[in-house]
């Protein structure tokens, strides 16, 4: 199966959101499985590391991923806005 580097991408963001929610759920001690979530943190930062390679094989370096889906620019006019997502309720949204 030949996955598209849309596809690729789009499979590291969800790592990278759930690696994310995982690292603080262990923060605040929200979880009781804190080695699996652990061992799976490194799980998933191995999987995206291989996803970047792949993207590499198709001729996609690291600053051509920032430019295919650039993120959202803060506002011009107000340059000391700052837009942050809250990745646990953006996890929960994406997934229903």
């Amino acid at each position: 199966m030949v996955e598209k580097p849309e596809q690729i991408l789009e499979t590291i963001r969800r790592r990278e959101l759930d690696i994310e929610i995982m690292e603080l759920q262990l923060k605040h001690g929200l979880t009781k499985k804190r080695a699996e979530s652990k061992l799976l943190i490194m799980y998933y930062k191995a999987c995206n590391a291989m996803s970047r390679a792949k993207l590499m094989m198709h001729g996609i370096s690291g600053h051509d991923i920032k430019e295919l889906n650039p993120p959202d620019s803060p506002d011009p006019v107000n340059s000391n806005a700052i837009h942050r997502i809250d990745p646990w309720n953006d996890h929960h949204q994406k997934r229903t």
